[in-house]
């Protein structure tokens, strides 16, 4: 299944507890409460035995019709996923690397994401940090970079000069020097 035409909000990861979907939902729930006006949220990746409470309360008001998931996605379709998407939002209490977001930058996708663990280091100033305990604050985020088309376009722009930074010549130096 493919996500929907037109942007939407997209999370893309296994739908796990470290992945914070439930704050997510509260936020999102936050900003549909505020307008229906919003994009959709696309929920993208496997889930676990720990999803279903999620998968049960998207089927449900006021989520239903609003939040979409999708399964699992194809590497061969990831980047026509990111192309979609106005915005990616990974308010993770835990992330070990953050994939999603450096491919996010890479294509010019916006990002929403957690100050936690490894993102604010892949993330940069390229988009609002925010905390995962707090669904006001990342629904604000969300709202001001799909609100706001000059900060989206910062962000945009950021985004894309700082994933030019993490490529394997630049990774390989760091390493050598480490050691």
């Amino acid at each position: 299944e493919t996500a929907p035409p037109g942007g939407y909000i997209l999370f893309f990861s296994t739908l796990e507890p470290r992945k914070n979907i439930g704050g997510l939902l509260d936020a999102y729930e936050r900003l549909i409460a505020r307008r229906a006006s919003f994009p959709e949220l696309v929920l993208a990746g496997k889930t676990t035995e720990e999803a279903r409470p999620w998968l049960e309360r998207i089927a449900r008001p006021p989520l239903t019709g609003h939040v979409r998931h999708i399964g699992y996605v194809e590497p061969a379709d990831r980047q026509a996923l990111y192309a979609g998407a106005r915005l990616l939002v990974m308010p993770s209490f835990e992330e070990g690397f953050g994939i999603p977001v450096l491919e996010a930058m890479t294509l010019g996708v916006p990002v929403v994401a957690s100050h936690r663990g490894s993102l604010p280091e892949v993330l940069g100033d390229a988009g609002p940090l925010v905390n995962p305990d707090e669904p006001d604050e990342i629904a604000g985020a969300m709202a001001r970079v799909l609100g706001d088309e000059a900060y989206a376009a910062a962000c945009t722009a950021k985004g894309v000069r700082r994933a030019r930074q993490f490529n394997w010549q630049h990774t390989a130096r760091l390493v050598y020097a480490a050691y």
